[in-house]
């Protein structure tokens, strides 16, 4: 049963399910299988690389039964609000699987979850742009350094001085336009965090299904 709960974790972060062999089909403990199936929300159909496998390896079919029941208990655990807004802080997708269960209180709290990943994603991707600006702004600079050194290098033919007068025009240009986008992408990102802020804040005080609150988030 080890073998089969180790081989279950491959399958859910690798998709091994459809790759059974046929040792781990003829003892295959169905039910532990439908339970992690049904602990992490996936539909019913999962089963279906499963039954595909183990029907081409060792001619038998899954303990239909088993698998379910297992799914059901595995769903029990699942369908609970706080798994909800895990599930959508994390960027997961629901898949419909509480339905006929507390479905309302569930989706609510993923609702809730998945409004603070988006925001924590506003805020991640505010920071890579102005990140991004900033090395844009430093790589510029070390060029028209290097741009002028060589300027001025009685090394340098004058034939190449036009053109890199040229090169620094440009260069200059390109720094001026990068310098004026980076008020902009500051306030972006000031404007994303305390979005993410009075989210977070907005989540603690409403936090009425026993959900755990969001720790802090560090930029």
């Amino acid at each position: 049963m080890r073998r089969v709960l180790s081989c279950l974790f491959l399958f859910t972060l690798a998709g091994c399910a459809s790759g059974m062999s046929k040792d781990e089909c003829l003892y295959a403990d169905w039910r532990a299988i439908g339970y992690e199936d049904g602990a992490r929300g996936a539909p019913a159909t999962a089963i279906s690389p499963r039954r595909s496998a183990c029907a081409k390896k060792a001619g038998l079919a899954p303990n239909m039964d088993a698998y379910l029941a297992g799914r059901e208990a595995g769903l029990d655990q699942f369908c609970r609000p706080a798994k909800g807004f895990d599930l959508g802080a994390h960027g997961g997708r629901y898949d419909g699987a509480c339905a006929g269960r507390d479905e309302a209180g569930f989706t609510a709290a993923f609702a809730q979850g998945r409004g603070l990943y988006e925001r924590q994603a506003a805020v991640n991707q505010a920071a890579d742009a102005l990140a991004a600006g900033e090395a844009d702004l430093d790589r510029l600079d070390h060029q028209i350094t290097s741009a002028e050194t060589a300027l001025v290098s009685p090394t340098t033919p004058n034939d190449q001085r036009v053109s890199i007068l040229a090169d620094l025009k440009q260069m200059h240009d390109d720094r001026e336009k990068t310098k004026r986008v980076l008020p902009r992408l500051r306030r972006d990102l000031d404007y994303a965090q305390r979005e993410l802020g009075a989210y977070q804040a907005s989540l603690a005080a409403n936090d009425l299904r026993g959900v755990v609150a969001p720790q802090a988030v560090s930029y």
